[in-house]
């Protein structure tokens, strides 16, 4: 078993414990938790404009900055929020362990993440950087596709952290990230960049809202009601970006002011869709699905269309 698959498996477990130890919805029925997987970024625009604008009536939406320590699929198992947001690969591998989470919304057409590298002159497509060092979240499930479609099987793995220190030093390592950050944080420093986009290689889970299968059948009208105000306020957010930036910013000062705003200008250009917005297609989750199964995430016989559910927008079918 893989690492990643190691890991989805203990925290499914984990979330089955605490299911049953714990109460599946907040004491105020009309509270709705919506639990981020990281510290309040642009990624996460929508939602906190959402809970900004007092989308969703008449439930009170409370959107939760993640952390180091967060994991939202199984703490959303858990009862611990109602919702959360996950990558829709993530969400695949926890249906294969038994987590009863599925994707409801799509609020960004990929993840953008990126393979960041020295500039030379030879580098011309990702499988030239096959000599080199990888920081990379280990056994993830877009690394070990990238892997075995580039044939980089045989390259140095190590774990990815936030520190940008050994990029600096080391002209032999390439660094995971997000293209709406990464680079921009090391434009800032000085570091010479450039970088693949692992969308741009074939790799595009979307960045989803999810909920449970206990929600989506007893409290149906709440989830029709959160994913509309969802919708809502990233359209509110494309509209004007500048509503959510004080907050944001002010809640994480990890994330420079420039980057923040290089981060929107980069979703607004090729990560929100004007058309459709929230939509999923069943392709798309076809295409993921085929692709965790090449690199045996996911068996042969697993069906995607249990991760998700793509009936709560009008128009998305």
């Amino acid at each position: 078993m893989s690492f990643a698959r190691r890991i989805v498996l203990a925290l499914v477990v984990l979330a089955l414990v605490l299911v049953h130890a714990g109460s599946a919805r907040a004491d105020d029925p009309t509270e709705v938790r919506l639990l981020m997987d990281w510290f309040a970024q642009a990624d996460q625009a929508g939602f906190w404009e959402m809970q900004v604008d007092g989308l969703g009536k008449p439930y009170h939406v409370t959107v939760l900055q993640g952390g180091p320590k967060i994991q939202t699929i199984p703490q959303v198992a858990a009862g611990q929020a109602e919702f959360g947001i996950a990558n829709a690969d993530d969400i695949l591998l926890a249906r294969l362990h038994g987590a009863p989470v599925r994707a409801v919304y799509a609020f960004m057409e990929y993840v953008p993440y990126d393979l960041v590298y020295h500039p030379a002159p030879g580098i011309k497509s990702l499988t030239d950087l096959k000599d080199k060092t990888f920081a990379v979240n280990l056994g993830f499930g877009y690394w070990e596709w990238l892997k075995k479609r580039y044939s980089l099987t045989g390259v140095r793995e190590i774990p990815v952290t936030g520190d940008l220190s050994m990029f600096r030093l080391n002209p032999n390592m390439v660094q995971q990230g997000y293209s709406i950050f990464l680079p921009y944080r090391m434009d800032a420093l000085g570091i010479p960049n450039a970088q693949f986009k692992v969308a741009d290689l074939g790799y595009r889970p979307y960045a989803t809202l999810f909920t449970t299968d206990d929600m989506l059948q007893h409290h149906p009208e709440e989830v029709r009601a959160i994913v509309a105000a969802a919708k809502q306020g990233w359209e509110n957010f494309i509209a004007d970006p500048s509503k959510v930036r004080s907050l944001i910013l002010g809640m994480n000062s990890l994330v420079p002011a420039d980057v923040h705003d290089k981060a929107v200008s980069e979703m607004l250009q090729t990560l929100l869709p004007r058309k459709r917005l929230g939509c999923m297609s069943d392709a798309r989750w076809s295409e993921l699905t085929k692709q965790l199964q090449e690199v045996a995430l996911l068996p042969p016989s697993f069906d995607p269309k249990q991760a998700y559910v793509n009936t709560f927008i009008p128009g998305c079918r």
